[in-house]
C-alpha cells in the first residue's frame, strides 16, 4: 500500500488503525466517516525549502495552494486503488473551509475562539508513525520539520499499521525546544503560540485577515452549526466577504523551525 501512494506521488506515507483515534471526540473519529473503518492512510508532501525561506511571499500561498490540490489526487487515486480492490475507502481532502468546522466562540476582553476540523490530518500524521506534535501545535517529521502538508485515506482495508514515534500527543523525541529556544513561539508577531501545544486561532486569523475574521464571523458559523445548517447552506448564508476572504497565509513559525535543517 506504501509502495501505491509513493507511485502517485507521496513523499510520506504512514499507516494508522482506526483503534488509536479512540480518544478523538465523537463525530471526528474514523468510525464516524468510513462505519467499517480499519485503517487509516497518511500522505504527505514536503513543501520546498526556498519557498518556507521566503516567507512572507506569495509563493508560499501560491505553493500551499498547489500541494493541497496534488494531496487531493493523490487521495483520490489510493481510494480508487483499494475500492478495485473490493475495499471501502474515504479520501479526506487537506484542508476545509470554515464552514465546515465545530466552531466555539468564547467572548470577553481577549475573545477566544476554538475550531474543530471534521478530520485531523496532524493527529493521524502522529498516530500513522509520522511524526511528532510542537509547541507550536503542528507537527514535525525528521527529515523535513513542520515544512509538510498532509491528507487521509480512511478505508476498510485491514493494513498493518507503522508504530508511533512520537512522545504521546506531546514533543521531545524530534521537537527539542530546549535545544533551539522555542523559535517558533517567538516568531509570532502576535503572540498567538503560548507555547503548550495551542494555538489561539482568533489572534492568529486576525493578524492573518483582520476585515473578514471577525468575531461576528465566528459566531454566525457557531450559530449556525448549533441550528444543524448544512455546511453548503452556511456558506451561502455568509455575507459574500466571508466566502472569498481576502486573508492571508502566515507561515512564520514554520519558517522559525530548525528541524530537517539545522537539526
Amino acid at each position: 500500500m506504501k509502495e501505491v501512494a509513493r507511485r502517485v506521488g507521496a513523499h510520506l506515507v504512514g499507516i494508522a488503525s482506526a483503534e488509536r483515534f479512540s480518544l478523538a471526540p465523537e463525530g471526528h473519529r474514523p468510525s464516524d466517516i468510513l462505519p467499517n473503518a480499519k485503517s487509516i492512510i497518511v500522505v504527505g508532501l514536503r513543501v520546498p525549502l526556498s519557498i518556507v525561506r521566503s516567507i512572507p511571499s506569495p509563493l508560499y500561498e501560491e505553493a500551499y495552494n498547489h500541494l493541497n490540490e496534488r494531496l487531493r489526487s493523490i487521495v483520490y487515486d489510493i481510494t480508487f486503488y483499494l475500492e478495485d480492490k473490493g475495499f471501502d475507502a474515504t479520501p479526506i481532502s487537506p484542508d476545509e473551509p470554515d464552514y465546515y468546522r465545530e466552531v466555539r466562540v468564547m467572548e470577553g476582553k481577549e475573545p477566544k475562539v476554538k475550531m474543530l476540523a471534521t478530520f485531523s490530518h496532524r493527529h493521524a500524521a502522529v498516530l500513522a508513525g509520522l511524526g511528532e506534535f510542537t509547541p507550536a501545535s503542528y507537527v514535525v517529521v525528521p527529515k523535513f520539520g513542520p515544512r509538510v502538508r498532509f491528507a487521509s485515506v480512511i478505508t476498510s482495508a485491514p493494513l498493518e499499521p507503522d508504530p508511533i514515534i512520537a512522545n504521546g500527543f506531546s514533543w521531545g523525541l524530534i521537537c527539542k525546544p530546549e535545544v533551539c529556544g522555542l523559535r517558533c513561539v517567538k516568531a509570532c508577531p502576535v503572540k498567538a503560540l503560548p507555547g503548550d501545544g495551542t494555538v489561539d486561532q482568533y489572534k492568529c486569523r486576525r493578524y492573518r485577515g483582520p476585515k473578514v475574521y471577525t468575531i461576528e464571523y465566528f459566531k454566525r458559523i457557531e450559530e449556525l452549526r448549533r441550528k444543524e445548517v448544512p455546511p453548503h447552506i452556511i456558506k451561502i448564508l455568509l455575507p459574500s466577504e466571508y466566502r472569498s476572504p481576502s486573508a492571508h497565509l502566515c507561515g512564520l513559525c514554520l519558517k522559525a523551525c530548525p528541524i530537517g535543517i539545522e537539526m
